[in-house]
Order: structure tokens, then C-alpha cells, then sequence
């Protein structure tokens, strides 16, 4: 063998391989700045990631996308194109992931780790293809195709979760991360709350008279929502762990979280606070092993009750401006209902239009997204197409088939978790599973808050979490240290 060295005179070679996707990121680059500047700034951007990331293994390079498209989820509109709202970096991160998945499965590989999740996933992808049948009904196909495109990005996010943080080492980096989201995201509503300093999606901003606090979401009800699907994995931290800093950061993000949740103005996800608190007496009520916990739960349960009620009457140490203090009035809902005026009346008439119409349609539905085209369509419109109401609009949309597969999905990650959560030797599998299933309890009726929840991201992480604690409970089959719940060398195997 002989190797021809290059002489000391002669021009240092410039590998081909980067050459010649610098001339394609030039080409595509130029002409898509024909068509807009900041369009080639975008392509140039990705086909130069597209490059730096090529010799990045392909199952980390899917954690990594799974974690940035997690972030970006919540972020929703806050990360959109300033000349193209309707692009958000959720939305082109989640299409590549799916696109490098297909192109993965393609070349030879396989995706592992459905396995432990074959029943959840199988239902979601039964929702799915149930929901394209339903175009075949559906009076505004294009309708339909926007809701199915939602249902199966969100879809895939929630699945991506289990396959991408399925050993306990990335499931505790992935908490983590979801941590320090969960923190920015609270800074910025106390930011409002203290300064009046709002995103440019907020509906409250420019409002001079505005007191709410909506973060990322763009309204109270939609942060409302994400406040109490988190909630159960802060109060979870001091009721499984022993160590002192995690019950110290538990306690105080949730502390933090009903304040920013008074400051909503959300009755739903007040009343899904209670199902919280009441989800968590009973569990540790009824297991005589756990007293002590069951002890923990009731001083913070009664905590949580001593900041909250007072504040909804316009005392106590949170001072509620007189506003929001009104939105908490029941008894206004009530009247509201009587006299057929207010987002009472508006939602009591939705609640009447929905079932009208899942009765009108034989119980097979409108089609996938038409429960909006079809309210708009009656004589007595409300005034509101929303359902703003997550199993309404399911049921209105897909009809019975559609929401049992919904209904059979959401129980058996309830009823799987809650099993785990006592079964498992694990101690950060036994908070995960505790968690979820009391973040899936509160979301019965927390769902009532949005307008609508298909592209909520919040929901389908939990759901993804969900599923993510069924495939650690599969895989653990020994306990870590107590003293070090957040270890992760212990790794499933």
C-alpha cells in the first residue's frame, strides 16, 4: 500500500461533502430570498443545522428533537414567523421529526419501546383512523383535515416522549427540563401580575384595565389549565420524596402556581384544584402503609385551602384586585344561567347544541372538526363556536365510537399509573405515576377551561408522560437508593 503525501507547496483540499451543501444552501438560499428576505435566512439556517447534525447519532439527535419540540409546544405562537403567524417553530419541528422517523424506519432501523405502550398508542392511533373515516360525513372536508393535522402532530408529540426518555437517565433529564419551562413560564405571568409586562400573544395586552395573568397561552383559561396539570407534580415532590430540597421546591412552585392560578380567574380549574387535593386525601387515606404521607397531604391540602379560599373572597395574603375577585362568584354562573346573559348562558347553550347535535347525527358525530361549522350553522347561534368543552367537542366531532376510544384511552392511563404508583419499587416512578394519574383526575374537569384543547400541548405532555411512566414501570426491576430518588445511573435495562 502506498500513501501519496501531499507536498509542502501544494493547496490544502476542501472536503467535497461540505462544498457542495454550501452551493445547495446557496442555490436554495438565494432563490428563496427572491420570494422573502427572512424565507432564505430560514432555509440557509436549516440546511446549515441539517449539516452540523449529520454525524450526530440518530437515536440522540431524536431525543434532542424531542426535547426543543416539547419546548416549543408550550411556546405555541410566541415562537411564530412575524410575517407568517401561522408558522410556528412547534409546527416545523414536529413535521422534520416526523420526517426523519419515516426516513429512519426507512433505511433498515427500527423505532424500539412500544412494546410496554402498545395498548395507549394503539388507541390513539384507533382515534385517529376513526377520525379520518369521519370526513366521509363531515360537511367542510378542509375543516376536518385542519382537526386530523392537529390530532396527529400532538399525537405523535405525546408518543415521541416514551420512545425518546424510556431509561431513567433522560426521563429525569426531561423533567428537569420540563422544570425550567414550567419556571420561565411562571415568570412571565408574574411578570404581568407585578408590571404589566405581556407577550405580544397575550389578549390582555395593550389593556390598560387588564389584571389576568396568561403567560405563553395567549389567555387565562388556556394558562389556567397548564397551572393545574402541573400542579399534581409539584404537590407530588414532598409526598414520595424524602429528600429536603425536593420537598422544598415542591412546596413552593406549588405555592407559586395558585397564585398565578387566582390570577386567572378560572372557575373550572379552581374546582379541578379540589379533585387535585381530594384525589390525593384518598389515595394515601385508604393505604395504611402510607399514614404518614396521608398526614403530609392534609397539612398541605389545608395550606393550599388557607391561600386559596380567602383570596377568592377578596382577603386573605393574596390580594385580588375586585375583578377578579367577581369572576369567582358562583352564584354570578348561576345567574348568569337563569337569565341566559354572560359566558354562562353561552356555555350552557353550547352544552345543549353539542348533545343536540351528537343526538341529531345518530350518534356517530359531525365529522372531525365540523362541531364549529355546524354551530355556526344554527338559527340560535350563541355567539361562540367553540365547544369549550374537551369531551363535548370529542363527541360532537367523532361521535360515541370517537369519544369511548378517547374515554378507554384516558382511563386506562388513569387506572395503569395509579397501579404503578403502588407497585412500583422505583420511588421516581412511583411520584411519576402518582402525578399523572392525579393530573389526569383534575383534567376532568380543567378541560372545561379552553375553548378548545386539540393543539394544547400541555394535554398531550401529560399524556405523553403517562405513557412514559408505563414503559419505566415495565422496565425497573429493582430499587435505586432512597437517599438518591433522582440517581440516574440507575437505568432500566
Amino acid at each position: 500500500m502506498t500513501i501519496q503525501a501531499r507536498t509542502a507547496g501544494s493547496a490544502p483540499q476542501i472536503p467535497r461533502r461540505p462544498l457542495i451543501w454550501a452551493l445547495i444552501a446557496a442555490t436554495l438560499g438565494g432563490g428563496a430570498t427572491i420570494v422573502h428576505p427572512l424565507a432564505g435566512v430560514v432555509v440557509v439556517a436549516l440546511i446549515l443545522a441539517a449539516t452540523l447534525l449529520s454525524r450526530v447519532p440518530i437515536p440522540r439527535l431524536g431525543v434532542a428533537m424531542t426535547s426543543v419540540t416539547a419546548v416549543a409546544a408550550l411556546a405555541g405562537p410566541n415562537l411564530a414567523l412575524p410575517q407568517v403567524p401561522s408558522v410556528f417553530a412547534f409546527r416545523v419541528l414536529i413535521v422534520a421529526m416526523l420526517i426523519g422517523a419515516v426516513g429512519y424506519v426507512l433505511m433498515g432501523a427500527r423505532i424500539g419501546g412500544f412494546g410496554p405502550i402498545a395498548i395507549p398508542v394503539g388507541l390513539l392511533a384507533s382515534m385517529a383512523l376513526w377520525a379520518v373515516f369521519s370526513t366521509t360525513w363531515a360537511e367542510d372536508r378542509m375543516a376536518a383535515g385542519r382537526w386530523i393535522l392537529f390530532l396527529s402532530m400532538m399525537g405523535s408529540l405525546a408518543v415521541a416522549i416514551p420512545i425518546a426518555f424510556g431509561d431513567r437517565r433522560r426521563a429525569v433529564g426531561f423533567l428537569r427540563l420540563m422544570g425550567i419551562t414550567f419556571a420561565v413560564i411562571g415568570a412571565i405571568s408574574f411578570l404581568e401580575i407585578a408590571l404589566g409586562v405581556r407577550l405580544p400573544t397575550s389578549r390582555l395586552a395593550g389593556r390598560d384595565l387588564a389584571t389576568g395573568a396568561t403567560s405563553v397561552f395567549g389567555n387565562e383559561n388556556n394558562f389556567a389549565t397548564y397551572l393545574t396539570i402541573s400542579l399534581p407534580y409539584l404537590l407530588a415532590l414532598p409526598l414520595v420524596f424524602r429528600d429536603v430540597r425536593l420537598r422544598a421546591l415542591g412546596l413552593f412552585g406549588a405555592g407559586l402556581a395558585l397564585v398565578a392560578l387566582l390570577f386567572t380567574g378560572s372557575k373550572a380549574n379552581i374546582l379541578a384544584v379540589g379533585i387535585i387535593f381530594i384525589t390525593l386525601l384518598i389515595y394515601f387515606g385508604t393505604d395504611r402503609r402510607q399514614r404518614g404521607r396521608a398526614v403530609t397531604a392534609v397539612v398541605v391540602a389545608a395550606l393550599s385551602v388557607g391561600l386559596v379560599v380567602p383570596a377568592m373572597r377578596g382577603s386573605g395574603v393574596v390580594p385580588l384586585p375586585e375583578r377578579m375577585v367577581a369572576k369567582f362568584d358562583f352564584t354570578l354562573l348561576q345567574a348568569q344561567v337563569e337569565q341566559g346573559t354572560g359566558s354562562g348562558a353561552v356555555r350552557n347553550s353550547l352544552l345543549g347544541d353539542g348533545l343536540g347535535l351528537i343526538r341529531d347525527s345518530g350518534g356517530i358525530g359531525v365529522g372531525a372538526g365540523n362541531a364549529d361549522v355546524k354551530v355556526r350553522s344554527l338559527l340560535e347561534f350563541p355567539g361562540v363556536a367553540n365547544m369549550h368543552n374537551w369531551w363535548l367537542e370529542v363527541g360532537v366531532n367523532l361521535g360515541l365510537v370517537g369519544l369511548g376510544i378517547y374515554i378507554l384511552f384516558y382511563l386506562h392511563l388513569a387506572t395503569r399509573q395509579l397501579r404503578i404508583s403502588r407497585t412500583s419499587p422505583d420511588p421516581l416512578v412511583r411520584y411519576l405515576a402518582l402525578a399523572g394519574a392525579t393530573s389526569l383526575a383534575g383534567f376532568v374537569i380543567g378541560s372545561l377551561g379552553p375553548s378548545t384543547v386539540i393543539h394544547f400541548a400541555p394535554m398531550w405532555i401529560m399524556f405523553g408522560l403517562g405513557m412514559l411512566t408505563i414503559r419505566l414501570a415495565a422496565n425497573t426491576t429493582d430499587r435505586p437508593p432512597e437517599e438518591a430518588p433522582w440517581n440516574t445511573h440507575h437505568s432500566s435495562p
